[in-house]
This record gives C-alpha cells, structure tokens and sequence, in this order.
C-alpha cells in the first residue's frame, strides 16, 4: 500500500531502529499554575443527553426512566409503543422475569398474553 524499499535500505532502517537512543533530560516542571478568572458552569449549564433532559423536566418518552405502563393490550386494542423506526426492541415485566422482544411494524403482536402493535411516529424531518 505504501512505498517499497530495497532490501539494503529497509535493513538500514531496521538496524537504526534498534540503536540506543541518548536519555533525555528530565524537563523542569514548571512551578506556576494558570488559575482561570472565569466561573466553574453550572450543572445545568454544561449537561448534556439524559442529564439535560432530566434538568429539563421533558416528558419526551424515549428520555424517561420511568416504564411506559397503561392497559393491558388485547387484539382488538393493542398496547401501542412509539418508535421513529420500523421496529422497536421492547421490554416487559411479567411473573417469570423480564422478557424482551423486537417489535416490527405491522399487525398486532402476541407476547405474554397481550398484544402490542408498533405506533410510527414522524421523525420531524
């Protein structure tokens, strides 16, 4: 991919390679330290991703640690689970632990005795 050498060469360098190199000095630490006159920011100021998101109290779903919960989802009124995408991993709590599964887009899915169905939502573009 890159240039060749001659074999005289390339053994010129690997024997350079190898040679002792002379210890350098130990450079002298410098003794002054730069204290900038600005504030530290806030928390607030400085957040970002899920932090900003909580600071900002936003009820924006797909930030919230809080489960989504509602009525159990039957075939004829299926749990709706919001997504930009065509399909959405999901989880849920049920007696024997959590179970986890990808929701596609389409007819209702069966899962644990209920029913979930994929809500499409427009992705602002």
């Amino acid at each position: 991919c890159g240039p060749t050498l001659e074999p005289e060469r390339m053994l010129a360098l690997r024997v350079a390679s190898r040679a002792p190199r002379p210890a350098l000095a130990a450079a002298p630490r410098a003794s002054v330290r730069f204290m900038s006159t600005e504030e530290v920011p806030k928390n607030a100021e400085q957040a970002t991703g899920m932090e900003r998101k909580e600071l900002q109290e936003s009820k924006d779903i797909f930030w919230s640690r809080e489960p989504v919960v509602g009525p159990r989802g039957t075939i004829d009124k299926p749990a709706l689970i919001p997504s930009f995408c065509d399909s959405r991993v999901v989880g849920m709590d049920t007696d024997a632990g959590v179970v986890y599964f990808r929701l596609d887009k389409g007819p209702p899915a069966k899962v644990a005795g209920q029913f979930f169905q994929l809500q499409k939502l427009d992705d602002g573009h």
